[in-house]
């Protein structure tokens, strides 16, 4: 994929994992001979980094996918119930096979929702803060965000349904980040010394994101 870029003053060449793409950025203008020339140069590099892409896990009957740092099969029959309902490490849906990749990422959604939610109002209280929204979705390059008011009417806070598939703690070292934003906006020393405060796991969690959070962007894909 090239990209154009104004404020470009080279070449750059990367190899996306989340997305799955190669992406050689460009000036605005020319920078095509260096382009190509780069690309020669790491071809080895390139086909290094995609082998290292991690595998798509698509929704499909039988899949195994991962949920809450564990696995979760998605059981599908077309006599279980058309409304997904979870029965230890199984997804039971039910109704037309076509249907099954559109309820079992809704079925996520709530999951992540239903999950994220009093987890941010837990650690909201903690700080004194109040938290008028939180909702998810499926942005490619944060875990989370976090818009907070001048005021004190209270922040908005989205999260990637995605960490509903990771381990309990890396969602709960993402929600202490964004309600640590409630009160600090930068990532300044006093913002890391909160944080530590609300999750003294932070280390164990970025690493783990290090080392798997590509791969949840894979979930789900054909």
């Amino acid at each position: 994929m090239i990209e154009r870029r104004a404020a470009a003053r080279g070449v750059r060449l990367r190899a996306d994992p989340v997305q799955g793409v190669v992406r050689l950025g460009l000036p605005a203008r020319g920078g095509t001979a260096a382009a190509a020339q780069l690309l020669a140069d790491h071809q080895g590099w390139l086909a290094a980094q995609v082998a290292r892409w991690p595998a798509p896990i698509p929704f499909v009957a039988g899949a195994a996918i991962p949920f809450d740092g564990g696995l979760l099969v998605l059981d599908w029959h077309p006599g279980h119930p058309r409304t997904p309902r979870r029965e230890g490490d199984r997804l039971l849906i039910g109704g037309p096979v076509e249907l099954l990749p559109g309820r079992t990422l809704r079925w996520l959604k709530a999951a992540a929702l239903a999950d994220l939610t009093p987890a941010t109002h837990h650690h909201a209280a903690r700080v004194a803060r109040p938290v008028t929204q939180v909702r998810v979705a499926d942005p490619r390059a944060r875990w989370g965000s976090c818009t907070s008011p001048r005021d004190d009417s209270g922040g908005r806070i989205a999260y990637s349904w995605r960490l509903i598939l990771a381990p309990p703690l890396v969602r709960n070292n993402v929600v202490a980040h964004e309600v640590a934003h409630l009160v600090h906006a930068n990532h300044g020393t006093e913002f890391h010394a909160l944080l530590r405060q609300l999750d003294p796991n932070g280390r164990a969690a970025r690493a783990w994101l290090k080392a798997h959070g590509a791969g949840l962007h894979w979930v789900g894909r054909g």
